[in-house]
């Protein structure tokens, strides 16, 4: 499986999964883009429905930049595709 980011040591992948909008957030941390990846994929697989909200997003030196996220509405994006 390819890498959608650029593997660096010192970058953490956050998953954050709302079930509503501005809800509480499930939240989760990994060092590997690969497992990060993984666990976006079983959530979306657990819970992408109704209102939920799922985002991957990739942290280096305090700068965060949107990977790919999943709403009923508008579908999986993934950031730099066509």
């Amino acid at each position: 499986m390819g890498s959608t980011v650029l593997e660096d040591q010192d970058v953490a992948y956050e998953v954050e999964l709302r079930f509503r909008p501005d809800g509480p957030a499930i939240l989760g941390v990994w060092a590997k883009a690969e497992t990060a990846d993984a666990k976006f994929t079983e959530w979306l697989g657990s819970y992408g429905r109704d209102e939920a909200v799922l985002t991957l997003t990739a942290t280096s030196n305090g700068v965060a930049r949107p990977v790919k996220s999943w709403t009923a509405k508008d579908g999986l994006r993934v950031a730099g595709a066509s």
